[in-house]
């Protein structure tokens, strides 16, 4: 049974609740490079596919040692914008075979939201094609629980109605013909990051995410018949379960209801996206209802789009309103220094690209009202939790770009 590894932690303080900045280029490690798909692929080259929807600017580690730490000497790679990535092993005398890919960081193409989940699957024989999911994560767990990948591939997929084949197929590329893997795939690892951060104590949040799939993973083994993902996470034995559940279900059914729709895929990512916030918003409170989530966030933006999306009545309503948001493109000149902006890209999840657009306006003098929130209690507010997970000179770095 392989030991639970701890994974390195970003650079700059784990906000609370709000979405992790993002380095595009490979951190760590040797053998770095971003996914070169000009180039055939070669006898000592690992290549595949990051998804949940396509993580792009993603790290990806061959975990040669198998603590999970991107350790000198172990290849990295950074996913295009496809999430398509190709790891140099040249440098090694050992197989590849069983060895853990790890996949952190990066931009989850479907929402344009920084990804903070982590990706875990197993190396096989294949030299291309290696897919690292959601799904490929709860095998991972099952390998490490000491189960062989075939047994832990026929286990999950069982426990979930697929094929074994369906496990290591493109959600995204099949999602007209399959669009139960894409949606049971992102609704799988927005349960498993809600339930993470609802256990994570002093864990870093991908030592936390390990755990929560360790325990899907022994609800796997005692399944004995097919089940949704809210099933799985229900009968988890983790405080948040029924949150989990709640959560998980109702990511799968907006994106069941946005692709039938006429928007399809356009209003499926539009509807992620708030699921998203939805998610986040229930994270930073600390408060596990969806629905209270929703409320809180109709309240600050008006109207009741998220309550729509997250309950029974108004979900088409809802899905067209966060579709046409999304359609509403907004321009935003990039301010002439860049110093600050790599920080400041935490909070562009939720005020959008560069502080304009999103849920209020953080641009320009406005910018400066963050440090309002050092003298709150991190509990009293969205904000206070957010602008304390920085030190001064940080926030003094924030504000300058944003105020350009």
């Amino acid at each position: 049974m392989q030991k639970l590894s701890t994974c390195a932690r970003p650079p700059w303080p784990q906000l609370l609740g709000c979405a992790l900045a993002v380095t595009l280029t490979a951190c760590g490690g040797g053998g770095g490079g971003g996914a070169d798909t000009s180039s055939p692929a070669s006898a000592t080259t690992l290549s595949g596919t990051a998804v949940d929807g396509y993580l792009q600017g993603a790290r990806v580690l061959l975990d040669v040692n198998g603590n999970g730490l991107p350790d000198a000497g172990e290849p990295t790679a950074t996913t295009d914008a496809n999430g398509r990535y190709r790891l140099d092993y040249s440098t090694l005398s050992s197989p590849v075979a069983g060895m853990r890919v790890i996949v952190t960081g990066g931009v989850d193409t479907d929402t344009g939201n920084a990804f903070t989940g982590m990706l875990t699957a197993r190396a096989d024989g294949a030299q291309a094609g290696q897919l690292v999911s959601p799904l490929t994560s709860l095998v991972d767990a099952l390998v490490a629980e000491g189960f062989s990948l075939d047994a832990a591939r026929l286990k999950v997929a069982s426990a979930l109605g697929l094929s074994v084949a369906d496990l290591a197929t493109d959600p995204v590329a099949a999602l007209a013909s399959q669009p139960v893997l894409y949606t049971r795939q992102v609704a799988l690892q927005r349960a498993v990051q809600l339930l993470a951060s609802a256990e994570q104590g002093s864990d870093t949040a991908y030592v936390a995410q390990e755990k929560v799939l360790r325990k899907l993973a022994t609800v796997i083994v005692a399944q004995s018949s097919p089940a949704t993902v809210g099933e799985l996470v229900a009968r988890a034995n983790l405080s948040q379960a029924s949150a989990g559940r709640e959560l998980a279900d109702a990511v799968e059914d907006a994106l069941n209801e946005a692709l039938r729709s006429q928007g399809g895929r356009a209003s499926a990512k539009a509807s992620l996206k708030a699921m998203d916030q939805i998610r986040l918003e229930m994270e930073s409170s600390r408060d596990y209802s969806l629905g209270r989530a929703a409320t809180r966030l109709d309240e600050r933006n008006g109207g009741s789009a998220y309550s729509g999306l997250a309950g029974s009545v108004g979900k088409a309503e809802a899905i067209n309103t966060f579709t046409r948001r999304a359609g509403t493109a907004t321009t935003v000149n990039q301010p002439a220094s860049t110093a600050g902006r790599l920080l400041a890209s935490n909070c562009f999840q939720c005020h959008g690209t560069g502080g304009v657009g999103g849920f209020d306006r953080i641009r320009g003098s406005d910018a400066a009202e963050v440090r309002d929130y050092l003298r709150k209690s991190a509990r009293s507010d969205i904000m206070a939790a957010h602008a304390q997970g920085y030190t001064s000179a940080q926030l003094d770095a924030i504000i300058a770009y944003l105020k350009q």
